[in-house]
């Protein structure tokens, strides 16, 4: 049973693992860096984004989440990109290659070390808190019926159309059933709201960074000392990496910024509108003959007359 489940928990360990990125700067999978890899994780929920870097052990050496959506690529999301950057300085510290890494230049790179019992390094990064402007888009969505019906009773012409009765669709079949009503010699009016109603389907809320360069005004310093042998981030954004010697002391002090990232809170909310309209015509019809039982009688009645007449003459002569 254990080795059951160890197998069935490997299975789904393998199945969770993000697929390999195809640049360094890319959503929802795993790029490959110096020691080990980093994760981009768009949190839609929420409108955030979590950068994840893991050694070559799989354990976590880096986790930030930023109140900042995604938006395009990651390597357009510039706080995304400092923190991608940092996570793989990190990384390279902790996986026993930062040795390898090129001089600094590009990032991550490995920073010169000037030597002597103690050093001061110096170092940045940044943090963001959110600043949201909330936003209503409202969308509207339309079914309208369009039906003729002849002498009340008789539906010559129904169809259902997703659009409003004002639209060019609608309006087109309004006079294709003016031309079945005509052809049924049928006179008729113009077509007549008989219902309507509008309902809310649903929300969905969405982030929009507007921006996140604008300072909060908050910034803080730390120095933190560190005894070698040891490998640590320094540099801008703590996207360097620093070896401290064996029995010498690092004094890292570090100025954290704090940015706004402002967002716009977006609420869309989608209403579908129902509506139904007739078409009435009506057909000219002929008027009704008399019953053949009157016309017997009205004939009756005056062959009745006729002999009564001749009586009189007779009577006369």
């Amino acid at each position: 049973m254990r080795l059951l489940f160890a197998l069935l928990l490997a299975v789904g360990l393998v199945q969770a693992a993000p697929p390999t990125c195809g640049t360094q700067f890319q959503y929802s999978c795993s790029s490959a860096t110096l020691g080990g890899t980093t994760v981009i994780t768009p949190l839609a929920s929420t409108g955030q984004t979590q950068i994840v870097g893991y050694n070559a052990s799989n354990a976590v050496v880096f986790n930030q989440t930023l109140p900042i959506p995604p938006s395009g690529t990651a390597a357009s999301d510039n706080p995304t990109q400092q923190a991608v950057l940092q996570a793989d300085a990190l990384v390279a510290a902790q996986s026993g290659l930062a040795s390898t890494l090129p001089a600094c230049g590009s990032v991550p790179c490995l920073a010169p070390n000037p030597g002597g019992a103690v050093v001061v390094t110096n170092s940045t990064t940044s943090s963001y808190v959110a600043q949201d402007t909330p936003v209503s888009v409202r969308v509207d969505q339309y079914s309208t019926t369009l039906s003729a019906i002849l002498n009340g009773t008789a539906t010559v012409f129904q169809q259902t159309y997703a659009v409003a009765f004002s639209d060019p669709t609608v309006q087109a079949a309004v006079s294709t059933a003016d031309g079945i009503l005509t052809a049924d010699h049928a006179t008729f009016s113009a077509p007549v709201q008989i219902s309507t109603s509008t309902a809310l389907q649903g929300s969905q809320v969405s982030w929009v960074l507007t921006g996140d360069t604008t300072s909060t005004n908050n910034v803080t310093a730390t120095s933190v000392v560190t005894f070698g042998p040891a490998v640590i981030p320094v540099g801008e954004n703590q996207t360097d990496v620093f070896l401290v010697l064996s029995g010498q002391e690092d004094i890292n002090v570090n100025v954290d910024t704090q940015y706004y990232a402002t967002r716009n809170d977006v609420t869309t909310s989608t209403y579908l509108t129902t509506s139904a309209y007739t078409i009435s015509g009506t057909s000219s019809v002929s008027p009704t003959p008399a019953p053949a039982s009157w016309m017997l009688l009205l004939t009756g009645l005056g062959v009745v007359g006729l002999l009564a007449w001749l009586r009189r003459i007779r009577e006369v002569s």
